[in-house]
């Protein structure tokens, strides 16, 4: 015989009793946006959240992926302190001056003694200037984006109290199932995180993000044989099982789940609910802080966006330091709509086979930490540069930010387009021959015909010299004018046409006039 709850477990709602006590036994697991919140609680709220990790002690973990999360996001999550302080002030002198304003027109109204009026402006300035005077105490203790992480105070806490307590990373093939899993899932949406799946090709684990979190920490409680109390800052309803704006408790298949690997019980917490709970563990808080940490923060996560100043200095700095091969990719991502994929990046920018594109994005990366610290750009704006996954293995393409498309998209030059619409002083290339490919130059200058056939084979005899093996793999290295044999081409007036791979042929034909 069995009960009503045997094999139903994850129907069962839990009381605050059952609560406080899987606070004081249970495993306690926390994901990333937990961590990442503690920059934008008051100092109140992050330092009794802190005090309620630190009497966990041992019980306390924090998956890997979770930490991985922490550290990509969080100078998004710091963001721009100082642009708040001024908006803060501006936003109070117009306030003011408002208030001015309704005191002068109303004192004319009622015939008021100008004396009075002055005692009442007075008294009003006396309260802006109050204000502005904590929101200036405040701002020297915030956190920005270059605040090094020896002085950050978050950082430097979180590194004391969480040193020893991360879970490690599996090895590699273990890591790249659980990641293909993790995708499966959330193409059969299975909770948790199926509600990810527009981040599919953010980064290398795709949608599996939240489900990394969940299965570590659910493998790490049935190691040392423990319920498990996960701590997130996500509210959806693949965490969550939920009746309309209630949160009852997690999704019932996750309970089952967790009860079927360990005979355990799966419980679900906010920030908010550990502040409500921390009797249980004896913990002070300020009956504030629950509060805080329960309001909507959805303002903080806005992104900002890329000017077009910032752009055009991006793209200056990177032909400076000699990558131009970088401009060259995000001109052709705003071309093609925002995305560049790994075939075309290759042979746009003349790569050989073999590179690797290991720090590819670094450079973009560091220009704009430097445009971000001379203030041209929030500390909130979306990479550059950002490398496409599909699953575990090498990035499939490259994106820009959205406004990045648009400001760029009416100027980006038709780089890798049709031949039959290519025009190279229309591009405003410069082109000289260079390297193993100037023979090629000679022999087609040296022509008194107009265009000519010719194989591969016979191209790597006039330069003496291999073909890359792009020109074997991909049609449109043909017809680029930035890569090597491209300029070579074009410095002699010719330009590529009917090119047939699979017959290895070109013709080389010279443009009419």
């Amino acid at each position: 015989m069995v009960g009503i709850f045997d094999g139903f477990e994850g129907y069962r709602v839990v009381g605050d009793d059952e609560k406080r006590g899987a606070l004081t036994s249970a495993l306690v697991a926390v994901d990333a946006n937990v961590l990442l919140n503690l920059y934008r609680y008051n100092s109140r709220t992050t330092n009794d959240l802190l005090a309620i990790f630190e009497k966990l002690g041992n019980r306390l973990v924090v998956p890997y992926q979770a930490v991985l999360e922490f550290h990509r996001n969080r100078l998004k999550a710091i963001g721009n302190p100082e642009q708040a302080t001024n908006d803060a002030r501006a936003a109070l002198d117009k306030s003011r001056q408002s208030a001015v304003r309704a005191l002068d027109a109303w004192s004319k109204k009622v015939a008021l003694n100008e004396s009075e009026l002055q005692d009442m402006c007075a008294s009003l300035d006396r309260v802006f200037h109050s204000l502005q005077e904590a929101i200036d105490r405040a701002a020297p203790d915030l956190i920005h984006p270059s605040t090094p992480a020896d002085t950050d105070s978050v950082l430097g806490k979180l590194a004391e109290l969480l040193n020893g307590k991360v879970l490690a990373r599996p090895d590699d093939e273990r890591w790249n199932d659980l990641i293909a899993e993790g995708n499966r899932r959330a193409d059969d949406s299975v909770p948790p995180g199926y509600m990810d799946s527009d981040k599919v090709d953010q980064n290398v684990e795709g949608a599996a993000g939240d489900f990394l979190v969940y299965i570590q920490a659910c493998e790490e409680a049935a190691r040392r044989q423990m319920d498990l109390l996960i701590v997130t800052n996500d509210e959806k309803e693949d965490w969550w099982w939920r009746r309309g704006v209630d949160l009852i408790g997690p999704r019932q298949e996750m309970v089952k789940e967790f009860f079927d690997l360990t005979g355990r019980h799966l419980f679900l917490m906010r920030p908010r609910d550990l502040l409500v709970y921390s009797d249980a563990l004896d913990v002070q808080v300020n009956p504030g802080s629950a509060e805080d940490a329960g309001a909507s923060r959805t303002d903080i996560d806005e992104s900002g966006e890329w000017t077009q100043e910032a752009v055009d200095k991006l793209l200056e700095r990177l032909r400076a330091e000699g990558r131009r091969d970088l401009a060259d990719v995000i001109l052709e991502a705003a071309r093609q709509g925002g995305t560049i994929d790994r075939d075309a990046v290759y042979v746009l920018c003349d790569y050989s086979e073999d590179r690797l594109l290991r720090g590819f994005t670094r450079p973009t990366a560091r220009i704009t930490a430097d445009l971000q610290a001379e203030k041209l750009i929030p500390a909130s704006v979306a990479p550059m540069l950002t490398p496409l996954y599909r699953g575990p293995g090498r990035l499939h393409a490259v994106r820009i930010p959205p406004e990045v498309t648009e400001i760029l998209g009416l100027r980006a030059s038709p780089i890798l387009a049709d031949a039959s619409s290519r025009d190279v002083e229309s591009q405003n290339v410069e082109v000289e021959a260079v390297g193993k490919y100037k023979p090629l130059t000679d022999y087609l200058d040296a022509l008194d015909t107009d265009s000519v056939r010719m194989t591969f084979g016979k191209v790597e005899d006039i330069i003496g010299d291999a073909l890359a093996p792009s020109a074997r793999r991909h049609l449109p290295y043909w017809y680029s004018v930035q890569n090597s044999l491209g300029k070579a081409i074009s410095a002699a007036g010719f330009k590529s046409r009917g090119v047939r791979i699979d017959a290895e042929s070109v013709e080389f034909y010279r443009p009419k006039v």
